[in-house]
């Protein structure tokens, strides 16, 4: 009787053998589930977040502050004057006005001025002489390209001096501008009658105040 006494039930040593020093796995499932929850429950957070910042947003527009555009350099510049040049030589030798060339002057509000060849004949400028190298402009000097003239053209007339030609025209009608130009060639000055044939008048500075005439 004793030895039946004394015999130990094995049931209760071999549930701790089989559980071992890890986790089971409904507890790793449990632990996993738990923290998928909370990762949703923080996504759902910043998303609601999100969501009332973008109402503010609309409700309440960020207002732009306006940037004023910087004031050009260079003047602005408008059509002035169209014309068509005509010469022919100072000296009747049989030969009548011949066209050279449809100019456009555009003139700036501070009294500027721009020529620009719209048109140009087949007329030969192999008597212009060459430039010289002193007259080209150097990198240094790049900002003389971007300065203008005081226009030499008027309502009155027209005058000039270059190295290569001199001229000086007069406004003999609302139309037309008549004079002379000298032509510095190789082989001597050359003088030329030259004409002004006005095409179209864009601004009063070049209208004669006697005419009443609307030209353009």
């Amino acid at each position: 009787m004793m030895t039946g006494r004394l015999r130990r039930r094995p049931g209760s040593g071999a549930r701790a053998d089989e559980e071992g020093p890890f986790v089971s796995f409904t507890d790793l499932f449990i632990g996993i589930l738990f923290l998928f929850l909370i990762l949703v429950a923080a996504l759902m957070l910043m998303r609601q977040q999100a969501v009332q910042e973008e109402k503010v947003e609309t409700i309440q527009p960020v207002q732009t502050k306006l940037v004023p555009k910087p004031v050009p350099d260079q003047p602005a510049f408008r059509l002035g004057i169209v014309f068509n040049i005509y010469q022919r030589a100072a000296v009747f030798d049989g030969g009548g006005w011949t066209y050279s060339r449809t100019v456009r002057v555009f003139r700036s509000p501070d009294g500027r001025c721009i020529n620009t060849v719209w048109r140009r004949s087949n007329l030969s400028t192999a008597w212009m002489s060459a430039t010289p190298n002193d007259d080209i402009p150097t990198p240094e000097q790049k900002d003389l390209l971007g300065t203008f003239e005081p226009c030499g053209l008027s309502a009155s007339g027209d005058r000039w001096e270059t190295p290569s030609e001199a001229g000086q025209l007069k406004r003999i009608t609302p139309n037309l501008y008549s004079g002379t130009v000298v032509l510095r060639k190789k082989e001597g000055d050359e003088t030329l009658e030259m004409q002004y044939r006005v095409l179209g008048i864009y601004d009063d500075y070049f209208r004669p105040p006697s005419s009443s005439a609307q030209l353009g």
